[in-house]
């Protein structure tokens, strides 16, 4: 009979504490919103549908093709094509495939990316008419670059660092161009009758051209004292013949006078 009056009075305590909480919630305000007019306020770490970043300053694809997404997940719904450039000798990315029918949104392939290009954003309305659409490619994922700056944002990521520049080819052409064009003009400053510009050159192109003009005054020397050398030895001969033959009269010339 105890028993039975115990078991009463708590069910008349359970049935007073659910009016009260009708009585209080009766002069709140509801908490229901008219989806989807009224679009819930989620969480920003919310796991919603998966996507890929671009770098919100300068728009490039932030994805290097580790592929260590697509080696944890445990469903296995991740699938990264990528080549290696012969350029660059680094892995350049061509497709990213996600299934979203098999993704269980656990997160695991947002924490191990590198550079936080897949993110979990806020989207959860997915529903679609056929498996296949639930795949995701690379066009589909990548978000654009207000929308990659709106989840940095909300997301507290720290912003990407900005890739080195790459040296343009025709500064590389340009700059043989520009070597060969010095030794061009070291013949001019040779020329006779120039202006005072060889004056502001560098000694250095001076030099070549000192030497040029050297070598080609020797051998117009050399021709000529040649030339002159040849008449002046001839004469000099006859000159010895003759005074040998006066010699041979000095004796002539001792012989007693009458």
């Amino acid at each position: 009979m105890a028993n039975l009056i115990s078991r009463a009075f708590g069910g008349l305590n359970e049935v007073r504490r659910g009016l009260a909480t009708v009585f209080k919630h009766t002069f709140r305000e509801p908490i229901t919103k008219n989806y989807p007019d009224e679009m819930p306020d989620l969480a920003p770490h919310f796991r919603g549908r998966l996507a890929l970043t671009v770098n919100p300053e300068t728009g490039d694809h932030l994805c290097i093709s580790c592929k260590q997404c697509e080696r944890v997940c445990p469903d296995k719904c991740i699938e990264i094509t990528s080549h290696k450039s012969p350029e660059t000798n680094k892995l350049e990315l061509i497709d990213f495939k996600i299934d979203h029918g098999l993704c269980m949104f656990c997160g695991l392939c947002t924490e191990v990316c590198p550079t936080l290009c897949i993110i979990n954003t806020n989207d959860f309305e997915m529903a679609d008419y056929s498996r296949e659409s639930l795949i995701y490619d690379l066009k589909k994922l990548t978000l654009s670059q207000d929308e990659s700056a709106f989840y940095f944002d909300r997301k507290e990521m720290p912003l990407p660092k900005p890739k080195p520049a790459k040296p343009a080819p025709a500064a590389a052409g340009a700059a043989p161009a520009a070597v060969a064009a010095k030794p061009a003009a070291v013949p001019s400053v040779a020329a006779p009758g120039a202006d005072a510009k060889p004056e502001t050159e560098a000694p250095e192109a001076k030099a070549p051209a000192d030497s040029k003009t050297v070598e080609v005054k020797k051998p117009e020397v050399k021709a000529e004292v040649k030339e002159e050398s040849k008449p002046e030895a001839k004469p000099e001969a006859k000159a010895e013949t003759k005074t040998d033959e006066p010699k041979a009269d000095e004796p002539k010339a001792d012989e007693p006078k009458a």
